[in-house]
This record gives structure tokens, sequence and C-alpha cells, in this order.
């Protein structure tokens, strides 16, 4: 205020005092700040109302060279800048490695910048941008945000949406997932304000396929069918059958996430067949990964076990084992431990792990922290159905650290769960509670329910003797795993009949009936770890009841399964189960 009354000559400083020039009543006093900023601004000659404004658009803090290029003065300039600065409006930033200025206030420059009329806004920012351009042409990547968002409000679209790709691109690269989301849908945005083209038509699909990754990785925010949906209507109308595949996939991949996966495995069942036909790398690879992930989900991993190997193969023979075909993780890497899980879960953890120390072996060699993540959590995934609870837990961590510094929203719930089982195995289920807990409350908020974390907490409760609580995730899991989950229906089904005996025995023959159905759909997946499990819980129930031969028949036949699997953990627990039984 004192600045605005001393530059309208309604004040004086004498003798270090402020004297007035004229009455109170004939002082005119603006009744916002803006208003006072506004009227500041106004009082200026034409040459620093000119530079403020073109500051302004620049932003908060703004470089000398770029003023410079767009105001087309030389020394006059820095005279008009100490002016400025001399009237408290800007302050010289910094004079290394190059000279730059910030305003005083952020309100400041939003009423200066507010003041200029639309169509000047966006000359200015079009010269800002063409100014970057050729002062810093061997550094670009650096400018690539500033770039997209000068072009964004100017009315040079081609531009706009060349670096907002870039940026997203760059973003995506730092794993600043949620920052690339946000540059291609603007990107998608400008492309929506020019005529739609096929050469139009052909870039938002590009960037569509760019957008899939990041949007995987954070868990699908916002509507991502809305994106994926135009990506699928826009490759039937331009004929282009390769990204129409990579489309399916990436709808497949939603369905699966979000709880339906025997809708996804469709989609990418119809793309793998069109492109093993004309054995297209290009297409089989990613879509490969999508359908083995959607295996996974429904428990078909006898399925994994024909594709994977298969791909593996033909990735090895064309060396592009290092290559991503646009998927958030190394497709390589990732269907050897798809591969590697199949296994074990059909009894062969040695082979399993080999694959899987193939798998996070190639992963690190890469350096990919998404990759990382993703194989130290199938790795520590595969230890745990066989009861290795040291193991599990080391590379379920592991994956953790990768998951943060890679972003990746999708997978912590599905870790943290898995770590909660992990400490259950290792006789910790207090803490097992706290992690599984903090899993539901990520998934919570993904807004996506899925059957494994239900699972796991029931199975917590179960061990801390929380018998009602135990039930009552046990029920939700068995509900959610009834959609397309058959692996997670079996042990859900098998974890419920565990506690209806524990709760009431005269639940016997239900309880009974829950673990011979949840046995039932282990076998026909073949998952031979877990109706081992099965098989030893049956005799749990036989032995609490009385039941001794029924006990002894169920007991020896998981001993013998546990010992042919190496399964040491589930082999002792019998064995000490089967000597209790047996006196």
């Amino acid at each position: 205020m004192t600045h605005s009354l001393l530059e309208d000559g309604s004040i004086q400083n004498k003798d270090h005092q402020y004297l007035l020039n004229r009455r109170p009543s004939d002082i005119q006093v603006p009744d916002t700040i803006q208003g006072i900023i506004a009227a500041r601004i106004d009082r200026l000659d034409e040459s620093l109302k000119r530079i403020m404004h073109v500051a302004s658009v620049i932003g908060r803090e703004f470089a000398f060279r770029i003023l410079q290029a767009i105001m087309e003065m030389k020394e006059e300039l820095k005279c008009h800048l100490l002016n400025l600065q001399g009237r408290e409006l800007i302050y010289e930033k910094r004079l290394f490695p190059e000279l730059e200025y910030i305003f005083k206030h952020a309100l400041i420059q939003e009423v200066a910048y507010n003041s200029l009329l639309l169509k000047r806004r966006k000359e200015i920012h079009e010269k800002i941008g063409r100014a970057i351009e050729d002062i810093y042409p061997d550094r670009l990547e650096e400018f690539y945000e500033m770039l997209a968002y000068h072009y964004s409000k100017s009315d040079d679209l081609d531009k706009a949406c060349q670096y907002l790709k870039l940026s997203g691109s760059k973003a995506v690269r730092s794993y600043s997932n949620l920052e690339a989301f946000r540059f291609y849908k603007d990107a998608i945005g400008i492309l929506k304000q020019k005529p739609e083209t096929e050469q139009n038509k052909k870039e938002r699909l590009e960037v569509i396929l760019l957008m899939a990754i990041p949007m995987r990785i954070l868990a699908y925010p916002e509507d991502p069918l809305k994106f994926f949906e135009e990506g699928e209507r826009l490759c039937k109308e331009l004929g282009d059958k390769k990204s129409l595949a990579a489309i399916s996939n990436f709808i497949g991949f939603f369905h699966a996430f979000t709880g339906d996966a025997a809708r996804g495995r469709k989609y990418q069942e119809a793309s793998f067949e069109q492109a093993e036909k004309i054995q297209d790398i290009e297409t089989m690879a990613p879509v490969s990964f999508g359908l083995c992930y959607s295996y996974i989900i429904e428990g078909e991993f006898r399925k994994i076990t024909n594709i994977a190997p298969r791909v593996i193969n033909l990735l090895e023979k064309t060396q592009r084992e290092h290559e991503f075909f646009g998927m958030v993780v190394n497709v390589h890497s990732a269907l050897q431990y798809f591969y590697g899980l199949s296994l074990g879960l059909r009894g062969n953890f040695t082979k399993g792990e080999q694959l899987c120390e193939k798998a996070l072996s190639s992963a690190y060699k890469i350096n990919h922290l998404s990759s990382i993540c993703v194989a130290e959590h199938v790795y520590g995934t595969l230890f745990a159905f066989k009861g290795d609870g040291e193991n599990a837990l080391r590379h379920h961590q592991s994956s953790v650290e990768y998951l943060e510094k890679s972003q990746g929203v999708m997978w912590g719930p599905e870790v943290w769960s898995f770590i909660g089982f992990d400490y259950c195995l290792l006789g910790e289920p207090e803490t097992a509670l706290k992690c599984t807990e903090k899993a539901l409350k990520m998934q919570t908020d993904l807004g996506f329910p899925v059957p494994n974390i239900h699972y796991f907490l029931s199975f917590v409760h179960l061990d801390l003797g929380n018998l009602n609580e135990a039930k009552v995730h046990a029920e939700k899991a068995l509900n959610l795993a009834q959609t397309s989950h058959q692996s997670w229906e079996g042990l859900s089904g098998i974890q419920l009949g565990r506690i209806l005996w524990k709760m009431e025995r005269s639940q016997l023959r239900k309880a009974e009936e829950c673990i011979l159905q949840g046995i039932k759909i282990l076998e026909e997946l073949e998952h031979k770890p877990t109706y081992a499990q099965s098989y030893l819980f049956l005799g749990e129930l036989y032995a609490d009841v009385g039941q001794k031969e029924k006990a002894l028949e169920n007991l020896r036949k998981a001993e013998a399964m546990f010992h042919e699997m190496g399964m040491n953990y589930w082999l002792a627990r019998t064995k000490k189960l089967l000597e209790t039984v047996g006196t």
C-alpha cells in the first residue's frame, strides 16, 4: 500500500518520514489487494508495463535471456529491470548459471498476467516457446514441460501436442507416472481441438497406447475404459490390427485387475491367437504377458506352462529379451517368473525357483525398477506357497523397496498381503495382522476388491484365535473369488471349512463339505502344493473330532506330497500332527 501511495503522489518520504500531499478524503484506495497491484502496474510507463506483462507470461520466475529475446531490448532492459526492482515488484533471484528474476509475490505475477487480453497472452506464450527452442537447442529435454505449458496456452496446437508427449515419456522414464498420465491426457485434449483427420486419429491412438503404462502402474485412475474404448474405435476406423491387439490387451489387463479375469482373458486370447498365426513377436510378446497375468488371477497355471515357454524361446531366438514392447515391465523377465510360479504351484518348486531366479537376474541386469519390483514379488510368492517364510519375506521386502522407488501403486496391496502371510509362516501373527490390514486399506483406497487379501486376513485371524473375524474375511474372500478367481475360491472354501469346525462342532458336516469342495477345485487346477495343504487341514479336522483313521489317511497323503515337493515347513507341521494322532 505504501508503494502505491508514493507512486500516485498521495504521500512523500521526507527525512525518513511519510507526509501527506493531499487530504485523506481525496485519496482513492482500491477495494482489494489485486486492485492495488493493478493500479501500481497501470501507473508504470509503457516500457516497464510491457516488461511486467511479458515476464508474467513466462512465469513467477523468469530468465533474463528469454525475456530479452521476446522484448528485443539490449542494455535498456537491464535498466528497466533495475527500476522494477527498486519498486519492489521483482527481485534478482540468481546470477549463475544464468541471470534469473522472480516476482516479489505470486499475486503480482497473477495480476499482471490476468490484465492481458487472451489473444495477446497466446501470442506471448508462443513467442516464449520459440525463444526457448532458439536459446537452448542442445538442452531441450530440460525444458519439455515448460514448452508443453507455453505451447498449450498458445494457438500452436501441433507444438503443444509434441511437447506434451515428450514430457509424458520423460516422466515415465523417471517413474513420475501421475505426471505422465496428466501430460498424455492433456495431449489427447489438445488433439481433440483439431479436425479429426486420419493423421489426427493416428496421433490420438499413439497417445492412448503411451498412456496405458502409467495408467496401469497407478492402478487405473479416473475412467480408463473411456480411453481404451476410444482407442479401440480408432483402431477399427484406421484398420490398424496391430494396435487393436495392443488395446485389447490393455482392456484385458483392466478387467483382470478389477476383478473380472475371465472377461479380460477373452480379449487377450483372441489377440494372442491372431498374433500367433502370423508369428508377430511385436504383438505376441505383450499379449502373452497380459494373457499370463489373467491366467494367474484365474489360477490357470497349466495354460501358462503351455504359452510362456514358447514366447520365451521366440524372444531369445530373435534376441529381443531386453525389450518391453510397450509393457510396464520387461516381458522376457515377466514370462520367466510367470512360468516359474506356475511350475511351482503345480508341484515343481526346483524348476520354478530356477526360472524365478533367472527372471530376477534379468530384471536387475537391465536395472528397471518396476521389473525388479514384480520379479521380487513373484519370487517371494513362490517361496510363500512353498512355506519358506524366511525367503518369502526377504524377496517381498525387497519388492516393497522397489515398489516405492517406481511408484507402483497397483502392486502395493498384493505385496503387503503376502508379507502378512510370510509373517504367519514365521510365527508372528501380530505383525502379520498389521501388514494385511495395511494391504486391505491400500486396496480399499484403489476401489477394486480382491479375494486374496481377505483370505490372508482370515488366515491371520485364525492363527490369532479371532474366529468371528476369520469367518467374516473367509466369506468375503469366497464371495469375491466366485467370479473368476478359481484358485482363491478353492483356498477360501477350505479356509471357511477350517473356521466353521473350530467355531461350532455341530457344523462338522458343512466344514467337511467346504474343504472337500475346495480340494476338488484345486485338484482340477492341478495346484499340488495347495491341495496338499488341504489334506493336512482335512486331517486336522478329523483328528480334532476323533476320527483317527480318516485323519491318518489324509495326513499321510499330505506328508508324501510335502516330502516330494520339498515343502519342509508343511512337512514338519504334518509330522508333528501325525505323532499326536498316532499315539
